[in-house]
């Protein structure tokens, strides 16, 4: 029988009535609270019983001071002398219990209560989530107007989909988080002028449950929609980079502890936790960069390669649609392939790129695929059709081209219709390909025949 278990509470820091209660009830079924930590509260077995908990709140109290504060070492022996014991501290909130049948109250003055309170509230929570509604809202109305003004920039993007909605989910969390605090305080304080108590905030715990409740499907559906389009790099990339994020809340927990076993002071342990999470994150984000790119997470390769004329070839070449070998009818020795899949459920796009060595010469070979959902054919067909303009700044000089498209003869490439790409209105060796459910852009590096450009379009066609 385990001796410790952890539990996400759904409890918020000004919420001292149902932390007194809800841990109460903990321990009359056998679990006395030991620690709070980032996000898990950490109970010990033991006999059940009739334990009452008392909240107060400390303003200076804080994880980054090298021990408890002058107040809080006085309220600590005031405590003990009335028979209360300190448990932990949560931020500002300081959490002690008694056995006692009738012990005396921590609290006598409602007035101090709430002041405590919402000076506590104003030292962290109030600022940070403020900044972070005001983040979510600015990129929530630059999702909005995107949306609005260029539809395809979203729809053709995973991360843009799956981010947008919790960037709104997060907005509405944090608006009624911060709108349910002021309510309780205004509330509170009438009630205190009025020689009564502090409001009770009322049940909040719906808030997170009702946040977990969307998080929780909308990633899992996200992770699905990755894995039914081929993506697998994606997921895996995310899954990593998930656990990666909670190795990093615990070494920098596990930093803050130890600095302050070191009587550390308040700006040096401040300062050096900062630190070590720039650190650390630029560590684990690069490793977790280095083992994407090496492993073939996004571009299917499995990284296995060899020297030759100081350039990288791969040991075993992965498959591709369409490839130069197929076009040439010849076998080469030194191959380096990529394959790259990106868009959304709406549009799915696959970038492949092989390049070949001979003793004489290098050849290389582009495509891209793009496979979109029937409504949105029309526009991403005409997206990709609209004149495009590139700018190049360098020191004084600036340079701009534009690229466009030509229709060409479709027929030798067996497809709907052809374009032919121009630079500045020079042709170029780019083609688009119009098939009735995909677009195919194709960039060989060599002049094609008609019989290379027709077993090119019947692949592409049906890749």
């Amino acid at each position: 029988m385990k001796s410790t278990k952890y539990c996400m509470e759904n409890l918020f820091l000004y919420d001292y009535k149902h932390v007194e209660e809800h841990l109460s009830a903990m321990a009359a079924k056998g679990w006395r609270l030991e620690s709070i930590g980032a996000r898990l509260w950490k109970y010990r077995r033991a006999e059940p019983g009739k334990v009452r908990y008392a909240v107060t709140y400390i303003q200076d109290a804080s994880q980054f001071n090298p021990g408890p504060t002058e107040r809080q070492q006085t309220l600590k022996e005031l405590c003990a002398a009335a028979g209360w014991e300190k448990v932990c501290d949560w931020f500002q909130m300081q959490i002690y219990c008694s056995e006692a049948e009738d012990p005396v109250p921590l609290e006598t003055e409602e007035s101090v209560r709430l002041e405590t309170v919402h000076r506590s509230m104003k030292r962290n929570y109030l600022p940070s989530n403020t900044v972070f509604l005001i983040l979510s809202l600015a990129v929530s109305v630059w999702f909005v107007c995107t949306l609005a003004a260029d539809p395809l920039r979203i729809l053709e993007n995973s991360a843009y989909l799956f981010i947008g909605p919790l960037l709104f989910l997060l907005s509405a969390i944090l608006s009624i988080t911060l709108g349910l605090y002021w309510r309780w305080y205004r509330r509170s304080s009438r009630s205190v002028a009025q020689g009564g108590p502090c409001a009770s905030p009322g049940k909040l715990q719906w808030i997170n449950r009702a946040a977990y409740g969307f998080l929780i499907p909308w990633t899992g559906l996200y992770l699905l929609s990755q894995l039914a389009a081929g993506q697998k790099g994606p997921v895996i990339y995310f899954a990593v980079h998930m656990l990666l994020v909670c190795l990093l809340v615990f070494l920098l927990r596990k930093t803050t502890a130890l600095l302050r076993r070191m009587k550390a002071s308040w700006g040096l342990n401040l300062f050096l936790t900062l630190l070590a999470d720039v650190v650390l994150a630029i560590v684990l984000a690069g490793g977790l960069s280095y083992a994407a790119i090496h492993g073939g997470w996004f571009s299917g390769n499995n990284g296995d390669t060899y020297m030759y004329r100081s350039e990288e070839w791969d040991v075993s070449p992965i498959d591709l649609p369409l490839t130069i070998s197929d076009l040439t009818g010849r076998e080469y020795d030194h191959i380096r392939r990529y394959a790259y899949s990106q868009g959304s459920v709406f549009v799915l796009r696959r970038s492949c790129r092989e390049t070949v060595l001979t003793e004489d010469e290098r050849i290389w070979l582009s495509y891209k695929i793009t496979m979109p959902q029937g409504w949105l054919y029309d526009m991403v067909l005409q997206n990709t059709l609209d004149p495009q303009e590139e700018t190049y700044s360098h020191r004084m000089a600036s340079f701009s081209w534009v690229y466009t498209w030509e229709e060409v003869p479709a027929a030798p490439w067996d497809a709907e219709a052809a374009y032919r790409q121009l630079l500045n209105g020079e042709p170029r060796d780019t083609w688009l390909l119009v098939f009735p459910d995909r677009l195919a852009e194709f960039s060989p590096e060599w002049d094609l025949t008609p019989e290379q450009m027709a077993l090119a379009g019947d692949i592409l066609k049906n890749a």
